[in-house]
Formats: C-alpha cells, structure tokens, sequence
C-alpha cells in the first residue's frame, strides 16, 4: 500500500494540463495520420517528461480524455482501431442521379488507370506488422509502392498466416518484411512466422525483420521498459539482449517511414518502374481517347 501511494503522489506532480496537453498537441502537429495514444506516450517519455509506466500511460490517458472534452485538443485527434463501426444507409434520390453519377464515373475513370508495378521486378515485397494499431501509418507507406500489408495483434491467427502462405505460391520471389516489439515474444515471431508460412505451402520466400532491432533501439535511443519475466522466452531473450525491452510504438513517425521505405525501395529496379510508369501513362491517354468517343455517343 505504501508503495501503491508513492507512486500516485508521483503522478500529481506532472502537470498534466499546463505542460503535457500542450506538448501533446504539439507532437500531434508532427504526425502526418491521426496516432494512437501511445505513440504519444512515448513520445512523451522519450522528451523526458513523464515516467515510462502503465501507470502515467492511464494518467496520460484520462488527461487527454478532458482535453478532448474540453476541446483543447481535437476530440478526434487520436486513432482507435479497436472500436470500430461499419454500416450505414446509401441510395440515390432518383434514377436520373444514378445515371449521372455513372456517366461521371466513367468519364474520370481513365485517371484510375494503371499497371502492376512488381511484376517486373526480380522481388515481390509483402509487409507482417505485429501491432495492429500502427496499420494506418505502415498502409500509408507502403501504398506508396503498392506493397500488401499483414496486421496482427501479437502472433499471428491461423487463418492470416494459411491465406497468406497461399498468395506466397512461388510465382515470384517474396520477401517478407516484419516489424514487431523488441521484446522476448517479439524476437520469437520471426521465427514462428517464417515455420509457419513454411508450413503451409508457402514457396520461394524470404523474412527479413526490418524492426524493431537491437541496433534501431541503440541508435535511436528509444525509451525502455522491464522485460516481462513470465514470458516464457524472457531467459533466451535477456541471455542475448538484457533484460529492457521497447515497442514498436515508440518509433518516431519519420524514422518508421524510413525503415520501411528503404527496406522496400532496395528491391525495387527504378528502370524497369519507370518503365512501368510511362507504359501506364500511354495507355491511360488510350483509354481517355476510347471513353471520351463512347461519351460522344452516348450523349
């Protein structure tokens, strides 16, 4: 009990509304997609301003829930993946709407136009993200190079790793590209998905983890926390690594964007793209030439 209190008479010396709401907004202004909390979290903990504990994280959350409700933030600021809503009513208010709606789809579709781009090249890249909770910024990403994104929330279901263990067929070399936790579990998945995809038929692939590593960690100075000892890979892990662990939420949004970047740009060929591109460009130009007769007619 006497502990317990310490650390609530802590948590009152931070201030929460005069200090860290502000410097929440700021950091929220540094991210180009709404984040979840706790990327703030540690951003906050690496700047030195709040302890790295669940204990501030439920602190920082209830403080940003105020802020929220009394717009000093943007209620809408942060992401939440976990509840979610789906659903709605659609329609149109009369046929004529539908037809003019058709036509305009049709007139604009040849900007939609274009070619698979790694079909020639020698690697075809697929992306296994541990934490779902990063799916926006990592898809944000990798649709730059129309690169496929798994998300899991810790080891991957069943289902996800046979599915994508069939789109590995072996039509073309694949390498996956996985970013977990630098934790004990997180190091084992590296080898539970590669045994796995293995498993179920997957064929010419390989698995590389782009983060979080060791070295990342070292080099970023990115925040730590006590290892979970009950984790049953906690001695392989502390044998190798020590016993600090960090996640792969505290990555800064601009370094994430250049772990994954790079990773997929070292396999792209940027003549045979290119070439892609520009074949694209032309045929586009074609279709826009067809539509636009069609529309002619019809009109």
């Amino acid at each position: 009990m006497r502990e317990g209190y310490k650390k609530e008479e802590t948590m009152e010396r931070i201030d929460w509304k005069g200090m860290i709401v502000p410097k929440v907004k700021e950091l929220l202004e540094s991210f180009s997609y709404r984040p979840t909390l706790r990327q703030i979290f540690y951003r906050l903990v690496a700047a030195l301003l709040i302890p790295n504990t669940e204990v501030t994280y439920k602190s920082l959350s209830r403080a940003t829930v105020l802020a929220r409700e009394e717009y000093l933030i943007d209620p809408l600021a942060f992401q939440d993946r976990v509840r979610t809503s789906q659903g709605g009513d659609y329609g149109f208010d009369s046929p004529e709407e539908l037809i003019e709606a058709a036509l305009a789809d049709l007139r604009d579709s040849p900007s939609q136009y274009t070619r698979k781009m790694w079909t020639t090249q020698q690697t075809m890249p697929i992306i296994w993200l541990e934490k779902d909770a990063l799916f926006t910024p990592i898809t944000t990403i990798a649709d730059r190079y129309r690169v496929k994104v798994y998300a899991a929330r810790g080891y991957s279901s069943f289902t996800a790793v046979y599915e994508a263990a069939q789109d590995i067929d072996g039509a073309m070399p694949t390498r996956v590209l996985q970013l977990t936790d630098f934790d004990p579990s997180g190091e084992d998945m590296v080898r539970d998905l590669e045994d796995r995809l293995t498993r179920y038929g997957a064929e010419d692939f390989d698995l590389v983890k782009i983060a979080l590593t060791s070295d990342q960690v070292s080099t970023l100075g990115l925040p730590p926390m006590p290892a979970k000892k009950s984790d049953p890979r906690y001695q392989r892990f502390a044998a190798s690594y020590g016993d600090q662990v960090v996640e792969l939420d505290a990555l800064p949004p601009d370094d994430l964007d250049r772990i994954v970047s790079t990773a997929i740009k070292d396999l792209i060929d940027p003549g045979a793209w290119n070439a892609e591109v520009e074949k694209a460009r032309q045929e586009r130009e074609e279709a826009q030439r067809r539509i636009e007769e069609l529309l002619d007619k019809l009109e």
